[in-house]
């Protein structure tokens, strides 16, 4: 990856680019909530010239118990990313299904009675 702060932000910069110009939106945060950040790494050994083989045979290399850590990891800062997205983009709805899972949540118990 790039090791300085202005390569990096060149770099970021050129995948917004590409997005825009696959998909047509200014937007590219629904990309980036759906990939997370896998299109960055995929994007810089594409960019290296790597092949989809030398790829696979990086990835195989790495432990299955290690993989599955990153991935749930990786999961959680999504949701985290997406909730936050939900919240800026639509607070009121957001926050009134909050209160209906919350309340959902409460039915049967003995809070309610």
């Amino acid at each position: 990856m790039p090791r300085t702060n202005n390569d990096m932000e060149g770099y970021i910069r050129s995948l917004k680019t590409r997005y825009r110009r696959v998909s047509g939106r200014k937007n590219w945060g629904s990309y980036l909530l759906r990939y997370g950040r896998s299109v960055a790494y995929y994007e810089y050994l594409n960019r290296a010239g790597w092949s989809e083989a030398e790829m696979r045979k990086l990835l195989e290399g790495v432990e299955a118990e290690l993989w599955r850590k990153m991935r749930q990891n990786d999961r959680l800062e999504q949701q985290a990313q997406l909730k936050r997205f939900r919240f800026k983009r639509d607070s009121e709805k957001y926050l009134a299904e909050l209160v209906e899972r919350w309340e959902d949540s409460l039915v049967g118990t003995t809070l309610l009675h």
